[in-house]
């Protein structure tokens, strides 16, 4: 069973607690990643909602991202993991990941956000969506620093993402004398 995962599963050693057999970097295509999911209780609340990762369908466009290879007698275990983190607006879809090592494609386990829930907020221009952004606060932090973090991690990846990097730089323009 694989997993591809596209913003905290590729760094927060998730998949540690599930005897994993292997991960690398893969691609997956036909998304690119969007600050598109409204967080009610991680990075905003129910009246200050916080702009959080999901993933944006786009044909032309690609995500850099990680894939974990899992023994499948551990299936229902990740299952119930991935529905917790990702909460009731995400689906486990299977799609075609690129390995790019190994030359192979899996059909890997992606947290895809529904686009008709409540929580979907990737309708809303960048700018509104940074405004959110700059008034949100929930029980892990600021969602703001949030954002700066997702950055910031991909960075230490080597990842470079060119729709992260549109919306903290919007996020730093409308905070002036700030950086990251």
């Amino acid at each position: 069973m694989w997993v591809f995962g596209y913003g905290s599963l590729m760094w927060d050693g998730w998949e540690r607690n599930y005897k994993g057999r292997r991960v690398e970097g893969a691609t997956l295509r036909g998304f690119h990643r969007s600050f598109n999911k409204a967080s009610t209780t991680n990075w905003g609340t129910p009246v200050h909602r916080g702009p959080t990762l999901g993933l944006e369908p786009a044909p032309d466009d690609v995500v850099v991202g990680v894939a974990f290879e899992f023994p499948d007698e551990g299936k229902a275990a990740i299952l119930g993991e991935l529905a917790a983190r990702e909460g009731p607006s995400f689906s486990l879809e299977p799609l075609a990941v690129s390995l790019p090592a190994s030359s192979d494609a899996v059909a890997a386990l992606v947290p895809v956000n529904d686009r008709r829930a409540r929580t979907y907020i990737g309708h809303s221009p960048v700018s509104d969506r940074v405004k959110m952004a700059l008034i949100a606060r929930g029980t892990k932090g600021a969602c703001s620093d949030y954002v700066r973090h997702v950055r910031a991690h991909l960075i230490e990846l080597g990842i470079t993402d060119p729709f992260v990097e549109e919306f903290a730089a919007e996020l730093r323009r409308a905070v002036p004398g700030t950086s990251g």
